[in-house]
């Protein structure tokens, strides 16, 4: 009698702690599906225009995407690393390379310092070099940022310098045509007229 009070203890324990086990597994996923969902729908997020390159009837402009980036200590960085994701609309074109690493982008006094990884002027597989590229290129990152209104200038910068050689190539050459020898304000003109909001 007293094996079978033991056994029927023994199973009555064991049923308890695998339920308690299964509830607790329960109550945890619960609650971490709450926390992800909090906290992702606490996240700030601003909407912002990035420039992309358009091309038709022998001519090329800039042209805006509305994309969603979380606003942080680090938004102005996200926001060109967004931009050289490329555009999600298959009728734009990027203007960075993607291999393009951002390493900084330091806002003082209205000047945002944008500093990038060589791959910006080393790597040609995707976009050609030429002086219509160049142009869109540059300004796509400076439009990009001069929509906010505490950035008046851009400087670019190539693994922490403005000028000097990275593999056999002037760092203020940039791609050879423009060139990045000076700080650069907003350019209306290669944007598109009239594009609508």
């Amino acid at each position: 009698m007293e094996n079978i009070t033991t056994c029927l203890k023994n199973y009555i324990k064991k049923k308890l702690n695998k339920n308690f086990l299964q509830f607790l597994f329960v109550v945890i996923t619960v609650l971490l599906i709450f926390s992800t969902l909090f906290f992702t729908g606490c996240v700030k997020k601003e909407t912002v225009k990035l420039y992309f390159a358009k091309y038709e009837d022998n001519s090329s402009f800039l042209v805006f995407e509305y994309r969603d980036v979380v606003k942080d200590e680090n938004f102005y960085k996200t926001v060109i690393e967004e931009l050289i994701k490329g555009p999600k609309d298959e009728q734009l074109y990027p203007t960075i390379p993607s291999s393009t690493k951002v390493y900084s982008v330091k806002v003082k006094d209205g000047l945002a310092i944008v500093d990038f990884s060589k791959e910006i002027i080393t790597d040609t597989s995707k976009i050609p070099h030429s002086s219509t590229t160049e142009i869109l290129a540059i300004f796509s990152i400076v439009n990009t940022l001069t929509e906010f209104d505490e950035i008046q200038k851009v400087r670019i910068t190539i693994e922490g310098k403005k000028e000097g050689k990275i593999d056999d190539l002037y760092i203020e050459d940039f791609w050879g045509h423009v060139g990045i020898y000076e700080d650069f304000t907003r350019n209306e003109q290669v944007l598109l007229k009239n594009q609508t909001e």
